[in-house]
């Protein structure tokens, strides 16, 4: 479920009041308010049905913007395409969203916004999620918490544009905001390694690994900077616990790839290069001493 559209929908509600503190209203007022809290309550609804059935999800946002359409409706189906990662149709669904909040200056066209650029971001396009999330940081309301998401999010457009200082810049913007999240330590890491720095790459997934030490990912990477720094038998360790906690997933199985690869290397089998999720590789030592 998205941050951002859980939080457009509670701001579509208004907060609870007293009504010994409130004057009596006309009666549009009350039923203008009345009508914003069935309609957050209706998006909060879809959005719990996305997690189990996103094509019902789609299903109820496509029935609602065909009646009285909003704001809404069209979050409604962002949320249900993107649970079925239609990203474009996803991103079509956000971009109306966000249109019709700017339009009326609602204050969820930023989150909105931001949404956007996350769905771009997963669809590759990483220009478009870069010019959204500039437009979302120049907000000068946003929260610590989400300043710092959009930050890590804009660093992984920015290596998507190849432009690794940037991404750099914006990854140390989110560690000063974000100090106890894993993924900013880990997205640190990895770039860190990719560049070429290995010392800082080891200390941010120390960092990481403090935080979370049962986290795939983390111990994926840990082993993938070890490896960097000729540490073998390390990277089987962190490899191992990786494969270990998450058999299933992506970053396990890529974990259980390279133990592989990592045995034949100590095996001493020549030419057998030990690949790195991002391409790169790392040459078999030479065979009378493995470690050095």
């Amino acid at each position: 479920m998205s941050l951002f559209v859980f939080l457009a929908a509670l701001q579509a509600a208004p907060p609870p009041v007293d009504p010994v503190l409130i004057p009596p209203r006309e009666e549009s007022a009350v039923e203008t308010e009345s009508a914003a809290m069935a309609r957050a309550q209706r998006l909060l609804n879809c959005m719990r049905l996305a997690d189990s059935d996103p094509n019902a999800a789609i299903a109820e946002g496509a029935r609602w913007a065909l009646t009285d359409g909003g704001i809404e409706a069209e979050l409604c189906l962002g949320v249900g395409y993107e649970n079925t990662a239609d990203w474009d149709a996803a991103e079509r669904a956000y971009l109306r969203a966000h249109d019709l909040a700017e339009a009326v200056e609602d204050t969820r066209r930023i989150g909105i916004l931001a949404n956007a650029g996350r769905v771009a971001l997963r669809k590759g396009d990483a220009a478009a999620a870069k010019t959204r999330f500039d437009t979302v940081l120049a907000d000068p309301d946003l929260s610590d918490d989400v300043r710092g998401n959009i930050l890590l999010e804009r660093a992984q457009a920015h290596v998507g544009l190849n432009d690794g200082n940037a991404a750099q810049a914006d990854l140390i913007a989110a560690q000063a905001l974000l100090p106890n999240d894993n993924a900013v330590w880990l997205l640190s890491a990895t770039l860190a390694r990719r560049q070429g720095d290995l010392d800082a790459a080891g200390d941010f997934i120390d960092r990481a690994l403090e935080l979370d030490q049962n986290d795939a990912a983390t111990l994926l990477e840990a082993g993938n900077i070890a490896i960097g720094l000729n540490a073998y038998d390390i990277a089987e360790q962190a490899w191992t616990r990786a494969a270990a906690v998450d058999p299933d997933g992506v970053p396990g199985q890529a974990a259980a790839r390279y133990l592989e690869r990592l045995a034949a290397l100590l095996a001493e089998e020549p030419g057998v290069p030990v690949e790195l999720p991002d391409g790169a590789e790392i040459e078999s030592p030479e065979p009378a001493d493995p470690q050095n």
